[in-house]
C-alpha cells in the first residue's frame, strides 16, 4: 500500500530529553521548546528555538543561497517559520534548513528539578516558558494532578489563538 502514496515532503521538529540519576540531557531540532521548573519555582530553559529570524540561523540559511522573510513570522524562503526540521526536503536539498540538533546537559543535582514540559510551537505560540510552568504548577498536588493540567494548558492555548498541533509532555521529578 505504501508503493501507492503519494511521497510526502511535510517535516517536523524534536524535541527529546535522556535521563540518568545525575544527569538530563535535551536535543532539540526546530521550535519544539524543553523548560524546567525547579523546586524554588525557577524556570530553567532546556533548549533554544531554531528560529530563521536569529542571526546565526539568517546567515547561515544566506550562505546557501535561501532568504529570510517576513510572512506573519521570518520564515525561510517564505515558506517555513523554523530554520531546522526533520523532513522538509526541498528546502533541505538545498541546504537551506538542516535537522542538526543542539544538545544540552543539565545536572540534577544542581538544579534540583520538580517538573519539566516538552512540547510542540502549538503551546510555546501562545504561552511563555514562564506561563506554561505556573499553569502546571498550580496543579501538581490537586486531585487529578498533572493530567488536569495538562488538558488545561492545551484547552488555553487553543482558547489564545493556537491554530498548530499541540503536543505537550510533563514529566514530575
Amino acid at each position: 500500500m505504501l508503493s501507492k502514496e503519494k511521497p510526502s515532503y511535510s517535516g517536523t521538529t524534536l524535541i527529546l530529553s535522556v535521563l540518568d540519576e545525575e544527569n538530563l540531557w535535551v536535543a532539540n531540532v526546530g521550535d519544539s521548546r524543553g523548560v524546567l521548573c525547579n523546586e524554588n519555582g525557577a524556570t530553567i530553559p532546556l533548549s533554544y528555538d531554531h528560529k530563521p529570524s536569529q542571526l546565526k540561523e539568517k546567515k547561515r540559511i544566506e550562505e546557501a543561497g535561501g532568504f529570510v522573510s517576513m510572512n506573519g513570522v521570518w520564515r525561510v524562503q517564505g515558506i517555513l517559520a523554523t530554520s531546522r526540521a526533520l523532513g522538509d526536503f526541498p528546502l533541505k536539498d538545498k541546504k537551506l534548513i538542516n535537522c542538526e540538533p543542539d544538545i544540552l546537559s543539565f545536572s540534577l543535582l544542581e538544579h534540583k528539578p520538580r517538573f519539566m514540559i516538552l512540547a510542540s510551537d502549538g503551546l510555546w505560540d501562545t504561552h511563555s516558558n514562564e506561563e506554561a510552568l505556573k499553569s502546571i504548577s498550580r496543579h501538581c498536588n490537586t486531585l487529578g494532578g498533572i493530567k488536569v493540567g495538562l488538558k488545561h494548558l492545551c484547552n488555553d492555548a487553543i482558547s489564545k489563538g493556537s491554530f498548530d498541533n499541540i503536543t505537550i509532555l510533563v514529566h514530575k521529578f
